[in-house]
């Protein structure tokens, strides 16, 4: 892992945690609370400003952010201002709907984020396919496009990536048709025992080739190179089409990574082991410095991502989240009494606890990876 890795991480980290942050923060103002700390990171402390009421900091360890609402942890002390035991600025006695709207503000900004994003990276020249039953029929400048590359297969090993575009393809004198997937498949199939030299354009633009032999395990009973490919091609989007493709994509990612963490959480019932699946700081910083060799489109691609993924997480109702916030937002509302400090305190602190067992147990997984 490089340094410009760990560096586009931690930027990336900055931006999805700012953002998540900001939204509690602004969302509390506006809702006449009293916020005393807007941080980034945890500490200790590198540096602060008090700017009227409100200090902001930036702390050592980059695994997160907080806002500091006056009164927010339900205790009688947090709820003391000049002598006086109940003030309307503290966040447990403002309206139960401030109190769920400052906490689902954060989820809503990462949504917002990644929203953002795609429709940004949706605008002006985009590649899709020419099976595309919206765009397909406008494609210009059409090309095989490498979708897929099979981990430890011949076009892996030979560093060949997603995105990379098939310019020519050679075996034994004869030269591919690369007219589509299905041609260069079977023009593969007929010279299986021969080596290959392709020629391609990589994601950032550089020109490469390559030899390569064909190998059998990676689809059954045939000899294949690794890589998956797709006729693809470019239009010129207009803002509306844009905010329609980044809306689409956004609704889609979302619905992806709600599934997904379905599925953990079914395994996780069943009794089965579910680390492998999972990423913490250190493999994500992988992914991001993986994903920065095809370009900036890329990494905004995978900034909005792990935007979803943030946005969900935090969703989810468990204590030391917002999720788990909420939980208690809506008791107390329906009960018209508050939870006891003294067992809210005890609860967040076991959930948090919990989760750091979690970052390290995932952590130490994706150095041993």
């Amino acid at each position: 892992m490089t340094l410009s890795a760990i560096l586009l991480f931690i930027g990336i980290l900055i931006i999805l945690v700012i953002v998540h942050e900001f939204g509690h923060f602004i969302t509390a103002k506006l809702t006449k609370m009293r916020v005393d700390e807007f941080a980034f990171g945890f500490p200790p402390r590198l540096f602060s400003k008090k700017v009227g009421e409100t200090t902001y900091a930036f702390n050592l360890i980059p695994l997160g952010g907080y806002v500091s609402i006056w009164g927010e942890n339900g205790s009688d002390e947090d709820k003391k201002e000049n002598g006086a035991l109940t003030h309307p600025r503290a966040f447990g006695n403002r309206p139960w709907w401030a109190q769920l709207l400052v906490l689902v503000a954060g989820v809503t900004m990462n949504i917002l984020l990644a929203l953002c994003i795609f429709i940004g990276t949706s605008y002006g020249s985009v590649t899709v396919t020419t099976d595309d039953p919206d765009y397909g029929s406008r494609v210009k400048s059409v090309s095989l496009m490498v979708t897929d590359v099979s981990k430890e297969s011949p076009a892996y090993k030979a560093g060949i990536v997603p995105g990379s575009i098939i310019e020519s393809l050679r075996s034994n004198g004869k030269v591919a048709t690369l007219t589509n997937a299905t041609s260069v498949i079977k023009f593969i199939e007929t010279n299986a025992n021969n080596s290959f030299t392709i020629a391609y354009k990589t994601p950032d633009g550089s020109q490469e080739e390559t030899s390569i032999a064909a190998v059998y395990g990676i689809v059954p009973e045939k000899k294949a190179l690794g890589i998956a490919l797709e006729t693809v091609g470019t239009i010129q989007t207009t803002i509306p089409e844009a905010f329609s493709l980044g809306w689409t994509k956004t609704i889609t990612m979302t619905q992806l990574t709600f599934e997904g963490l379905v599925t953990v959480f079914g395994s996780l019932f069943r009794g089965e082991s579910v680390i492998e699946t999972l990423s913490g700081p250190v493999g994500i910083a992988k992914i991001v410095g993986e994903t920065s060799e095809y370009g900036y489109v890329a990494i905004l691609t995978l900034t909005a991502i792990l935007s979803i993924n943030l946005a969900i997480f935090n969703i989810l109702p468990l204590p030391a989240l917002d999720g788990g916030r909420m939980v208690v937002v809506v008791i107390e509302t329906i009960a018209r009494k508050k939870v006891p400090f003294k067992y809210y305190s005890w609860v967040n602190l076991a959930g948090f606890v919990v989760l750091i067992l979690l970052l390290i147990v995932v952590t130490i997984n994706d150095i041993r990876a």
